[in-house]
């Protein structure tokens, strides 16, 4: 419209701020598909399910000990990409190398690009 109003499918008014506050709760709430899509998740997920997990792994994790057993118990998996799992970079350097890089870069020993 000319007045910069935007209209729905119905020919009504859209209320701006009723919009702002649903997608501010949609992308704070875990158990919403944005947060989960915003955040990189398989799945959305709520934050009792989350606790629910963590005790699951505890528990596991206390059976094992208990039972004597050296495997390490699979914790149970989560929407979220494995932190632990996550590179940052490669190089072919050996780590000898790859640390006098590293510290030469410390000591300003190398030209910026």
């Amino acid at each position: 419209m000319e007045d910069g109003t935007i209209l729905n499918a119905r020919g009504e008014v859209v209320d701006h701020m009723l919009v702002d506050r649903l997608l501010r709760v949609a992308t704070r709430e875990p158990s919403s598909v944005l947060y989960a899509a915003q955040h990189g998740w398989d799945f959305p997920v709520s934050r009792e399910w989350m606790a629910a997990a963590d005790l699951f792994d505890a528990v596991q994790t206390l059976i094992k000990v208990t039972a004597g057993s050296n495997r390490k118990p699979k914790p149970y998996p989560r929407p979220w990409p494995d932190s632990a799992s996550n590179r940052f970079g490669k190089t072919s350097l050996s780590p000898a190398a790859a640390r006098e890089v590293l510290r030469r870069n410390k000591e300003g020993l190398i030209d910026a690009y």
